[in-house]
């Protein structure tokens, strides 16, 4: 049974809601309280002031997904032994770490987690942007901003643009339609292309890019990824970031081509074996 951090109660949710906030896992304090409502077993506590914030990594997969882990570097050993307990009792088979940055992956290293997946970080200063489009429709797809009616059609090209990992599930998908801004490409009458992107604080975000794998290569990527940038640009983003794994040298061309730069160092995800 886990017994180093207990469910919040809603008094914790004001001294949590601070680093929370940081980490930028919730954007809005309701935000967390709406996630604590549903499963306060999600939200777990103690009185030296630990924490941590789980979810469910993704409907098609055994792992319990640590969103957030505030304790000192010695006691997360203490605290991952905790948490997989409460994996255990959840029907979980696994435990995936936060993503971090490699120089703080040793405690999770030593406690047996292995590395999943390895992410580069690149960010773009919209200021000095280069312009991708240089008036032409990459073959004829046609752009426009989409809506929860296209769920089902951009998470097929979702699902067969990424592998099981990082596949989204429909919970998702819909969560991402109804809170950011989706742009959809069509061609021949079919949604062949999607992004996901926000501004949160100025800060531009761009949490997805996916083309249908038998279009890759034609320029749909591009002119989705100019077609996202544009529009945080005049949503007023000075700058804009993204992720993408680092053995992904495709997207990186393609980042980089458009004027984003690789930030050093990498973040790691690491996984636990069966609990």
């Amino acid at each position: 049974m886990s017994g180093i951090l207990r469910p919040a109660q809603p008094a914790d949710l004001a001294w949590l809601w601070p680093p929370v906030r940081a980490s930028q896992i919730f954007e809005h304090a309701d935000e967390l309280e709406r996630f604590w409502a549903e499963a306060p077993w999600r939200v777990r506590v103690n009185g030296r002031g630990e924490a941590a914030v789980l979810v469910r990594w993704r409907e098609h997969m055994d792992l319990l997904a640590i969103k957030g882990l505030w304790c000192s570097e010695r006691r997360v050993p203490l605290l991952l032994e905790d948490l997989r307990a409460v994996a255990r009792e959840q029907g979980f088979g696994r435990l995936l770490s936060p993503l971090l940055p490699e120089s703080a992956a040793r405690p999770y290293v030593d406690d047996g987690m292995q590395p999943v997946q390895k992410i580069v970080v690149m960010r773009l200063d919209v200021r000095r942007r280069r312009h991708l489009l240089e008036a032409r429709d990459a073959a004829g797809v046609t752009l426009r901003i989409g809506s929860l009616a296209d769920t089902d059609a951009v998470l097929a090209v979702d699902n067969a643009a990424f592998e099981t990992f990082w596949r989204y599930d429909r919970r998702l998908m819909t969560q991402y339609v109804t809170s950011e801004r989706l742009g959809v490409a069509e061609a021949g009458g079919r949604v062949v292309g999607y992004t996901l992107c926000t501004v949160r604080r100025g800060e531009g975000s761009i949490g997805r890019l996916a083309v249908r794998p038998d279009l890759q290569g034609r320029g749909i990527g591009a002119v989705l990824l100019e077609d996202a940038v544009a529009f945080l640009e005049r949503d007023r983003a000075e700058r804009v970031t993204l992720c993408t794994q680092a053995e992904n040298l495709r997207s990186r061309k393609l980042y980089t081509g458009a004027g984003f730069k690789e930030v050093p160092g990498l973040l790691l995800g690491l996984v636990s074996g069966p609990l």
